[in-house]
């Protein structure tokens, strides 16, 4: 293969960055929104999806509000995942393990959790499948 070629080639692997932030922020935008002072807001009802996507859209949402400059931190304890989803601590704290097992979020300091960017993607077809259908 020809130098030319193959650096061709290789720029193929580039992604454009706006347009995958684009599609990652529309299909968000069906799961969340963000308030001013960075608060997370779950946009379908609770009962339709299993406490593990909450908790996903939770840190999911914490995260853009820190790239947005909203907030500070996207880190967030058990307790305030508790308190933001409405469900119970030892529940969360377990759904967190899973989940983490599952290198799905990042346990960065003791008690706090973060998803990473390169993995939002992934959290929303995750979150996607958990949908339960209307009845």
């Amino acid at each position: 293969m020809a130098e030319g070629e193959l650096q061709r080639k290789l720029k193929e692997l580039i992604i454009d960055e706006e347009e995958l932030s684009a599609a990652l922020v529309d299909r968000a935008r069906r799961f969340i929104r963000l308030t001013r002072d960075g608060r997370v807001v779950l946009m379908i009802p609770k009962d339709k999806l299993p406490l593990r996507s909450q908790i996903l859209l939770y840190l999911m949402g914490k995260r853009l509000a820190r790239e947005l400059g909203l907030v500070e931190k996207d880190v967030a304890s058990i307790e305030e995942i508790s308190g933001a989803v409405g469900a119970e601590y030892f529940s969360v704290a377990a759904r967190l393990k899973e989940l983490k097992d599952q290198y799905m979020v990042l346990a960065v300091e003791r008690g706090g959790y973060t998803v990473q960017l390169a993995k939002l993607q992934e959290l929303l077809d995750s979150v996607e499948k958990s949908i339960t259908p209307k009845s």
